[in-house]
Protein backbone atom coordinates (compact mmCIF):
# COMPACT_ATOMS: atom_id res chain seq x y z
CA UNK A 1 0.00 0.00 0.00
CA UNK A 2 1.30 3.79 -1.31
CA UNK A 3 1.92 5.76 1.72
CA UNK A 4 -0.08 9.00 1.31
CA UNK A 5 2.20 11.76 1.18
CA UNK A 6 0.80 14.63 3.97
CA UNK A 7 2.29 18.24 3.93
CA UNK A 8 4.26 19.55 6.27
CA UNK A 9 3.04 21.70 9.40
CA UNK A 10 3.85 23.09 12.50
CA UNK A 11 3.81 20.78 15.93
CA UNK A 12 1.90 21.72 18.84
CA UNK A 13 3.45 21.11 22.28
CA UNK A 14 1.58 18.40 22.75
CA UNK A 15 3.22 16.72 19.22
CA UNK A 16 6.30 17.79 20.49
CA UNK A 17 6.14 16.25 23.74
CA UNK A 18 4.87 13.18 22.13
CA UNK A 19 7.75 13.51 19.62
CA UNK A 20 10.70 13.84 22.13
CA UNK A 21 11.77 10.37 22.39
CA UNK A 22 12.53 10.60 18.43
CA UNK A 23 15.08 13.67 19.11
CA UNK A 24 18.58 12.74 17.26
CA UNK A 25 21.01 12.06 19.70
CA UNK A 26 23.30 14.52 21.05
CA UNK A 27 20.41 17.00 20.61
CA UNK A 28 19.33 19.70 23.59
CA UNK A 29 16.06 18.36 24.92
CA UNK A 30 15.34 21.30 27.09
CA UNK A 31 12.05 23.18 26.07
CA UNK A 32 14.10 26.49 25.23
CA UNK A 33 16.40 26.22 22.31
CA UNK A 34 18.47 27.78 19.64
CA UNK A 35 17.74 24.31 17.29
CA UNK A 36 16.55 21.13 17.64
CA UNK A 37 16.06 18.45 15.04
CA UNK A 38 13.49 15.72 15.34
CA UNK A 39 11.36 13.73 12.88
CA UNK A 40 8.01 14.89 11.07
CA UNK A 41 5.00 12.98 10.67
CA UNK A 42 6.50 12.06 7.45
CA UNK A 43 9.42 10.47 8.61
CA UNK A 44 11.81 13.38 7.27
CA UNK A 45 14.26 15.16 9.50
CA UNK A 46 13.12 18.39 10.44
CA UNK A 47 15.05 21.23 11.68
CA UNK A 48 13.19 23.65 14.24
CA UNK A 49 14.45 26.82 15.10
CA UNK A 50 13.34 28.64 18.09
CA UNK A 51 11.25 31.84 18.55
CA UNK A 52 14.12 33.28 20.45
CA UNK A 53 16.95 32.59 17.77
CA UNK A 54 14.81 34.19 15.09
CA UNK A 55 13.94 37.47 17.63
CA UNK A 56 17.50 37.67 18.28
CA UNK A 57 18.22 37.30 14.18
CA UNK A 58 15.68 39.90 13.56
CA UNK A 59 17.17 42.38 16.02
CA UNK A 60 20.58 41.98 15.51
CA UNK A 61 20.45 42.16 11.61
CA UNK A 62 18.10 45.68 12.13
CA UNK A 63 21.15 47.15 14.73
CA UNK A 64 23.78 46.51 11.96
CA UNK A 65 21.81 47.91 9.64
CA UNK A 66 21.86 51.14 11.43
CA UNK A 67 24.98 51.01 12.25
CA UNK A 68 26.28 51.01 9.14
CA UNK A 69 24.31 53.90 7.90
CA UNK A 70 25.25 55.88 11.01
CA UNK A 71 29.28 54.27 10.35
CA UNK A 72 29.08 55.78 6.74
CA UNK A 73 27.88 59.46 8.28
CA UNK A 74 30.80 59.41 11.48
CA UNK A 75 33.36 59.12 8.87
CA UNK A 76 35.31 62.33 10.05
CA UNK A 77 34.37 61.73 13.40
CA UNK A 78 36.32 58.40 14.69
CA UNK A 79 35.27 59.02 18.24
CA UNK A 80 31.76 58.76 17.25
CA UNK A 81 32.84 55.62 15.04
CA UNK A 82 34.16 54.01 17.98
CA UNK A 83 31.48 55.26 20.45
CA UNK A 84 28.68 53.22 18.05
CA UNK A 85 30.86 50.17 18.01
CA UNK A 86 30.68 50.01 21.79
CA UNK A 87 27.48 50.96 22.11
CA UNK A 88 26.64 48.53 19.72
CA UNK A 89 28.82 45.63 21.62
CA UNK A 90 27.21 46.70 24.90
CA UNK A 91 23.63 46.78 23.25
CA UNK A 92 23.94 42.87 22.93
CA UNK A 93 26.63 41.55 25.36
CA UNK A 94 23.37 40.56 27.50
CA UNK A 95 21.76 38.35 24.94
CA UNK A 96 23.67 35.01 26.15
CA UNK A 97 22.63 35.72 29.93
CA UNK A 98 18.99 36.30 28.20
CA UNK A 99 18.84 32.79 26.31
CA UNK A 100 19.93 31.25 30.33
CA UNK A 101 17.60 33.11 32.08
CA UNK A 102 15.06 31.76 29.66
CA UNK A 103 16.58 28.17 29.56
CA UNK A 104 17.15 27.32 33.64
CA UNK A 105 14.48 26.03 35.69
CA UNK A 106 14.69 28.59 37.97
CA UNK A 107 13.99 32.49 37.20
CA UNK A 108 17.22 34.92 37.60
CA UNK A 109 17.04 36.68 40.68
CA UNK A 110 15.16 39.45 41.49
CA UNK A 111 17.61 42.47 41.02
CA UNK A 112 19.18 40.94 37.75
CA UNK A 113 15.52 40.79 36.44
CA UNK A 114 14.72 44.04 37.23
CA UNK A 115 17.93 45.97 36.56
CA UNK A 116 19.81 44.26 33.64
CA UNK A 117 17.36 42.58 31.68
CA UNK A 118 14.82 45.06 31.92
CA UNK A 119 17.41 47.64 30.67
CA UNK A 120 18.83 45.18 27.88
CA UNK A 121 15.03 44.86 26.49
CA UNK A 122 14.25 48.27 26.25
CA UNK A 123 17.46 49.32 24.69
CA UNK A 124 16.79 46.16 21.71
CA UNK A 125 12.90 47.02 21.32
CA UNK A 126 13.63 50.63 21.78
CA UNK A 127 15.88 50.44 18.90
CA UNK A 128 13.90 47.93 16.77
CA UNK A 129 10.87 50.42 16.97
CA UNK A 130 13.05 53.95 16.38
CA UNK A 131 14.49 52.36 13.18
CA UNK A 132 10.78 51.27 12.11
CA UNK A 133 8.99 54.72 12.67
CA UNK A 134 12.26 56.20 10.80
CA UNK A 135 11.41 53.36 7.86
CA UNK A 136 8.05 54.66 8.03
CA UNK A 137 8.33 58.53 7.82
CA UNK A 138 11.41 57.80 4.55
CA UNK A 139 8.82 55.96 2.85
CA UNK A 140 5.90 58.75 3.20
CA UNK A 141 8.38 61.60 2.60
CA UNK A 142 9.43 59.35 -0.81
CA UNK A 143 5.95 58.70 -1.32
CA UNK A 144 4.41 62.55 -1.11
CA UNK A 145 7.27 64.48 -1.00
CA UNK A 146 10.43 63.34 -3.04
CA UNK A 147 8.64 61.33 -6.18
CA UNK A 148 6.01 64.00 -6.50
CA UNK A 149 8.58 66.86 -6.86
CA UNK A 150 10.92 65.03 -9.06
CA UNK A 151 7.95 64.36 -11.12
CA UNK A 152 7.43 68.46 -11.46
CA UNK A 153 11.12 68.99 -12.09
CA UNK A 154 10.55 66.75 -15.22
CA UNK A 155 7.47 67.99 -16.13
CA UNK A 156 7.83 71.53 -15.60
CA UNK A 157 11.74 71.92 -16.84
CA UNK A 158 12.31 74.55 -13.90
CA UNK A 159 14.98 77.07 -14.57
CA UNK A 160 18.37 76.08 -13.83
CA UNK A 161 20.09 77.37 -10.62
CA UNK A 162 22.11 79.94 -12.50
CA UNK A 163 19.02 81.86 -12.87
CA UNK A 164 18.67 82.61 -9.20
CA UNK A 165 20.10 85.70 -7.98
CA UNK A 166 23.76 84.99 -6.67
CA UNK A 167 24.29 83.17 -3.58
CA UNK A 168 20.68 84.91 -2.46
CA UNK A 169 17.05 82.45 -2.60
CA UNK A 170 19.36 78.46 -2.56
CA UNK A 171 21.34 79.69 0.73
CA UNK A 172 18.09 81.17 2.31
CA UNK A 173 16.33 77.94 1.33
CA UNK A 174 19.55 75.70 2.72
CA UNK A 175 19.34 77.93 6.15
CA UNK A 176 16.00 76.92 6.41
CA UNK A 177 15.95 72.94 5.67
CA UNK A 178 19.03 73.29 7.66
CA UNK A 179 16.85 74.59 10.72
CA UNK A 180 13.53 72.62 10.19
CA UNK A 181 15.60 69.53 9.89
CA UNK A 182 17.77 70.27 13.13
CA UNK A 183 14.75 71.25 15.27
CA UNK A 184 12.77 68.45 14.71
CA UNK A 185 15.55 66.47 15.27
CA UNK A 186 15.77 67.60 18.95
CA UNK A 187 12.27 67.54 19.12
CA UNK A 188 12.11 63.60 18.36
CA UNK A 189 14.37 63.17 20.64
CA UNK A 190 13.09 64.82 23.70
CA UNK A 191 9.83 63.84 22.74
CA UNK A 192 11.20 59.99 22.92
CA UNK A 193 13.38 60.11 25.83
CA UNK A 194 11.13 62.50 27.95
CA UNK A 195 8.12 60.32 27.21
CA UNK A 196 10.16 57.28 27.70
CA UNK A 197 11.30 58.31 31.23
CA UNK A 198 7.81 59.49 32.24
CA UNK A 199 6.27 56.23 31.25
CA UNK A 200 8.93 53.97 33.13
CA UNK A 201 8.84 56.53 36.36
CA UNK A 202 4.74 56.34 35.93
CA UNK A 203 5.27 52.60 35.73
CA UNK A 204 6.58 52.55 39.20
CA UNK A 205 3.52 53.91 40.36
CA UNK A 206 0.70 51.83 39.10
CA UNK A 207 -1.41 49.95 38.72
CA UNK A 208 -4.42 52.02 39.31
CA UNK A 209 -8.09 50.76 39.90
CA UNK A 210 -11.11 51.68 37.91
CA UNK A 211 -14.72 51.25 39.07
CA UNK A 212 -17.50 50.17 36.38
CA UNK A 213 -21.04 49.34 37.60
CA UNK A 214 -22.74 47.23 34.58
CA UNK A 215 -26.02 46.63 33.95
CA UNK A 216 -27.53 43.39 33.03
CA UNK A 217 -31.00 42.71 32.67
CA UNK A 218 -31.20 39.12 33.15
CA UNK A 219 -28.99 38.93 36.08
CA UNK A 220 -30.14 36.99 39.01
CA UNK A 221 -31.42 38.79 42.10
CA UNK A 222 -28.89 36.88 43.84
CA UNK A 223 -25.75 38.30 42.19
CA UNK A 224 -27.07 41.36 42.33
CA UNK A 225 -24.33 43.95 43.99
CA UNK A 226 -21.36 41.18 43.24
CA UNK A 227 -17.99 42.99 42.54
CA UNK A 228 -15.79 41.13 40.14
CA UNK A 229 -11.76 42.38 40.57
CA UNK A 230 -10.68 42.01 36.93
CA UNK A 231 -7.07 41.90 36.24
CA UNK A 232 -5.24 40.63 32.76
CA UNK A 233 -1.80 40.79 31.09
CA UNK A 234 0.04 40.35 34.38
CA UNK A 235 3.09 38.69 32.56
CA UNK A 236 4.78 37.66 35.48
CA UNK A 237 8.70 37.77 33.92
CA UNK A 238 10.64 39.44 32.63
CA UNK A 239 8.63 42.70 31.60
CA UNK A 240 7.34 42.41 35.45
CA UNK A 241 9.71 42.74 38.14
CA UNK A 242 9.16 40.82 40.89
CA UNK A 243 8.93 43.52 43.25
CA UNK A 244 5.20 44.54 42.12
CA UNK A 245 3.11 41.03 42.40
CA UNK A 246 2.90 41.78 46.27
CA UNK A 247 1.59 44.81 45.55
CA UNK A 248 -1.02 43.92 42.80
CA UNK A 249 -2.49 41.06 44.92
CA UNK A 250 -2.54 43.93 47.64
CA UNK A 251 -4.19 46.35 46.20
CA UNK A 252 -6.97 43.89 44.92
CA UNK A 253 -7.20 42.11 48.04
CA UNK A 254 -8.07 45.56 49.62
CA UNK A 255 -10.65 46.30 46.82
CA UNK A 256 -12.67 43.24 48.47
CA UNK A 257 -14.42 41.76 45.95
CA UNK A 258 -16.41 39.13 45.60
CA UNK A 259 -14.34 37.45 42.82
CA UNK A 260 -11.35 37.79 41.54
CA UNK A 261 -10.66 37.30 37.45
CA UNK A 262 -7.40 36.85 35.39
CA UNK A 263 -7.90 36.65 31.68
CA UNK A 264 -4.24 35.43 30.54
CA UNK A 265 -1.02 36.62 29.92
CA UNK A 266 -0.51 35.60 33.04
CA UNK A 267 2.88 34.13 32.98
CA UNK A 268 6.10 34.91 30.24
CA UNK A 269 9.60 33.64 28.98
CA UNK A 270 9.65 31.09 31.44
CA UNK A 271 7.16 28.25 33.38
CA UNK A 272 8.92 28.90 36.45
CA UNK A 273 8.23 32.63 36.94
CA UNK A 274 4.77 31.44 38.17
CA UNK A 275 6.72 30.47 41.74
CA UNK A 276 6.51 34.41 41.89
CA UNK A 277 2.79 34.81 42.02
CA UNK A 278 1.93 31.05 43.70
CA UNK A 279 4.46 32.48 45.98
CA UNK A 280 1.86 36.00 47.17
CA UNK A 281 -1.82 34.48 45.69
CA UNK A 282 -1.95 34.14 49.45
CA UNK A 283 -3.17 37.43 49.74
CA UNK A 284 -6.17 36.76 47.77
CA UNK A 285 -7.32 33.95 50.01
CA UNK A 286 -9.77 36.05 51.40
CA UNK A 287 -11.98 36.52 48.76
CA UNK A 288 -15.12 34.98 49.29
CA UNK A 289 -16.24 33.16 45.76
CA UNK A 290 -12.01 32.43 44.83
CA UNK A 291 -9.50 33.08 41.34
CA UNK A 292 -10.24 32.26 37.96
CA UNK A 293 -8.18 32.49 35.21
CA UNK A 294 -7.68 31.14 31.54
CA UNK A 295 -4.97 30.82 29.43
CA UNK A 296 -3.74 33.72 26.66
CA UNK A 297 -1.15 33.97 23.93
CA UNK A 298 1.93 34.56 26.10
CA UNK A 299 0.88 31.49 28.79
CA UNK A 300 0.59 29.33 25.19
CA UNK A 301 3.97 30.10 24.49
CA UNK A 302 5.70 29.74 27.45
CA UNK A 303 3.80 26.65 27.87
CA UNK A 304 0.27 26.71 28.91
CA UNK A 305 0.35 22.53 30.94
CA UNK A 306 3.32 24.07 33.04
CA UNK A 307 1.41 27.63 33.75
CA UNK A 308 -1.64 25.93 34.38
CA UNK A 309 -0.56 23.49 36.53
CA UNK A 310 1.78 25.58 38.42
CA UNK A 311 -1.20 28.70 39.12
CA UNK A 312 -3.98 25.27 39.74
CA UNK A 313 -1.19 24.58 42.57
CA UNK A 314 -1.52 27.68 43.98
CA UNK A 315 -5.25 27.65 44.18
CA UNK A 316 -6.57 29.41 41.27
CA UNK A 317 -9.25 28.00 39.44
CA UNK A 318 -7.95 27.18 35.63
CA UNK A 319 -10.86 27.92 33.12
CA UNK A 320 -9.23 25.97 30.27
CA UNK A 321 -12.06 25.46 27.53
CA UNK A 322 -14.60 24.61 30.93
CA UNK A 323 -17.06 26.10 33.38
CA UNK A 324 -17.30 25.96 37.03
CA UNK A 325 -20.39 26.12 38.40
CA UNK A 326 -20.58 28.04 41.96
CA UNK A 327 -24.27 26.09 42.65
CA UNK A 328 -22.10 25.10 46.08
CA UNK A 329 -21.69 28.53 47.37
CA UNK A 330 -25.56 28.94 46.78
CA UNK A 331 -25.16 31.17 43.34
CA UNK A 332 -27.32 30.31 40.11
CA UNK A 333 -23.69 31.70 38.61
CA UNK A 334 -21.07 29.63 35.99
CA UNK A 335 -17.81 31.03 34.93
CA UNK A 336 -16.81 29.91 31.02
CA UNK A 337 -13.50 30.23 30.00
CA UNK A 338 -11.27 28.86 27.04
CA UNK A 339 -7.93 29.08 26.17
CA UNK A 340 -6.44 31.35 23.74
CA UNK A 341 -5.39 29.75 20.19
CA UNK A 342 -2.19 31.05 20.35
CA UNK A 343 -1.54 31.74 17.23
CA UNK A 344 -0.49 35.73 16.22
CA UNK A 345 -1.04 38.54 17.60
CA UNK A 346 -3.51 40.14 15.60
CA UNK A 347 -7.10 39.07 15.54
CA UNK A 348 -8.57 36.18 16.88
CA UNK A 349 -5.60 33.96 16.84
CA UNK A 350 -7.94 30.88 15.59
CA UNK A 351 -10.95 29.07 17.13
CA UNK A 352 -12.56 29.73 20.49
CA UNK A 353 -14.05 26.81 21.61
CA UNK A 354 -17.23 28.81 23.71
CA UNK A 355 -19.63 25.49 22.43
CA UNK A 356 -17.00 22.75 24.01
CA UNK A 357 -16.71 25.19 27.50
CA UNK A 358 -20.33 25.30 27.81
CA UNK A 359 -20.92 21.81 26.94
CA UNK A 360 -23.94 20.82 30.10
CA UNK A 361 -24.28 24.40 31.03
CA UNK A 362 -27.64 24.76 32.94
CA UNK A 363 -29.89 27.40 31.25
CA UNK A 364 -31.03 28.36 35.29
CA UNK A 365 -27.60 29.36 35.58
CA UNK A 366 -25.91 32.54 34.15
CA UNK A 367 -22.65 32.79 32.58
CA UNK A 368 -19.88 35.58 32.34
CA UNK A 369 -17.33 34.20 29.95
CA UNK A 370 -13.27 34.79 30.62
CA UNK A 371 -11.47 34.83 27.35
CA UNK A 372 -8.19 36.73 26.34
CA UNK A 373 -8.55 38.60 23.52
CA UNK A 374 -11.87 40.75 22.75
CA UNK A 375 -12.66 38.93 19.71
CA UNK A 376 -14.08 36.46 22.09
CA UNK A 377 -17.31 38.50 22.63
CA UNK A 378 -19.17 38.62 19.53
CA UNK A 379 -19.33 34.37 19.72
CA UNK A 380 -20.20 35.03 23.56
CA UNK A 381 -23.35 37.98 21.90
CA UNK A 382 -24.55 35.31 19.91
CA UNK A 383 -24.68 32.64 22.93
CA UNK A 384 -26.76 35.09 24.59
CA UNK A 385 -23.64 35.63 26.95
CA UNK A 386 -24.47 38.86 28.87
CA UNK A 387 -20.68 39.86 30.64
CA UNK A 388 -17.61 38.97 28.58
CA UNK A 389 -14.51 39.59 30.28
CA UNK A 390 -11.04 39.83 28.01
CA UNK A 391 -7.61 41.65 28.07
CA UNK A 392 -4.70 40.93 25.43
CA UNK A 393 -4.58 44.73 23.87
CA UNK A 394 -2.69 46.40 27.25
CA UNK A 395 -5.47 49.23 26.57
CA UNK A 396 -2.54 49.67 23.44
CA UNK A 397 -0.15 50.44 25.81
CA UNK A 398 0.80 53.78 23.74
CA UNK A 399 -2.19 56.41 23.72
CA UNK A 400 -3.51 59.70 24.17
CA UNK A 401 -5.34 59.84 27.66
CA UNK A 402 -8.60 58.91 26.99
CA UNK A 403 -7.77 58.57 23.19
CA UNK A 404 -6.72 56.78 20.40
CA UNK A 405 -4.00 53.79 21.18
CA UNK A 406 -1.68 51.71 19.10
CA UNK A 407 -4.21 48.84 19.48
CA UNK A 408 -7.18 50.51 17.36
CA UNK A 409 -5.47 49.74 13.96
CA UNK A 410 -5.87 46.05 15.07
CA UNK A 411 -9.34 45.71 17.13
CA UNK A 412 -12.47 47.16 17.39
CA UNK A 413 -12.26 46.75 21.23
CA UNK A 414 -9.44 48.06 22.87
CA UNK A 415 -10.11 49.60 26.35
CA UNK A 416 -13.28 50.04 28.79
CA UNK A 417 -16.64 48.88 28.43
CA UNK A 418 -18.24 48.81 25.33
CA UNK A 419 -22.65 46.92 24.82
CA UNK A 420 -23.93 45.73 22.06
CA UNK A 421 -27.79 44.94 22.95
CA UNK A 422 -28.16 43.08 26.26
CA UNK A 423 -24.17 41.74 26.29
CA UNK A 424 -21.40 43.77 27.99
CA UNK A 425 -17.79 43.74 27.06
CA UNK A 426 -15.16 44.77 29.50
CA UNK A 427 -11.45 44.80 28.00
CA UNK A 428 -9.06 45.36 30.91
CA UNK A 429 -5.85 47.78 30.09
CA UNK A 430 -3.68 45.03 32.14
CA UNK A 431 -1.49 45.60 35.02
CA UNK A 432 1.86 44.40 33.17
CA UNK A 433 3.60 45.74 30.15
CA UNK A 434 5.27 43.80 27.10
CA UNK A 435 7.88 45.00 24.47
CA UNK A 436 9.05 48.30 26.04
CA UNK A 437 8.55 47.76 30.33
CA UNK A 438 6.24 50.94 30.67
CA UNK A 439 3.01 52.47 29.22
CA UNK A 440 2.73 55.99 27.75
CA UNK A 441 -0.93 57.78 28.20
CA UNK A 442 -2.40 53.86 28.94
CA UNK A 443 -1.46 53.24 32.91
CA UNK A 444 -2.11 49.51 34.14
CA UNK A 445 -5.14 49.04 35.69
CA UNK A 446 -7.24 46.49 38.17
CA UNK A 447 -10.85 47.07 37.30
CA UNK A 448 -13.50 46.75 40.33
CA UNK A 449 -16.53 45.85 38.26
CA UNK A 450 -20.26 45.77 40.61
CA UNK A 451 -22.89 44.17 38.97
CA UNK A 452 -26.52 45.44 38.72
CA UNK A 453 -29.98 43.96 37.38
Amino acid sequence: MTRQHKPDRKLTDDERTALSPHLLPGINKSPRYMFRVCQSETGKKVIHMSSLFKVFTVFVLIQILGCVIWWRRLRQTPRGRVALLALFLLGNLPWPFFYMALSQPDPPSTWIASAMIRLFLTWQVGVFIWLYIVAEIAIILLVFYRIPQKLLQFFRKRKSRSDFPPDETPSVNAGRRAFLLQTTRKAVWAGAIGGGAWGLVRSEFGPKVVSHTVSLPNLPRSLDGMTIAHLSDIHVGLWTPHKDIPRIMAITRDLRPDMVVITGDIIDHNPSFSKTLVQHIHLLKQVPLGVYAVIGNHDIYTGANAVSESLSSGGITMLRNRHHVLRDEGLPLAMVGVDDPGRRWLGSGGHIPLDQAMKGLSPDDFPIFLVHRPTGFYPAKAREIQLTLCGHTHGGQFGLPGGPNLADVAYEFTHGLYQRGNSVLHVSAGTGAVGLPFRLGVPAEIALLRLTS
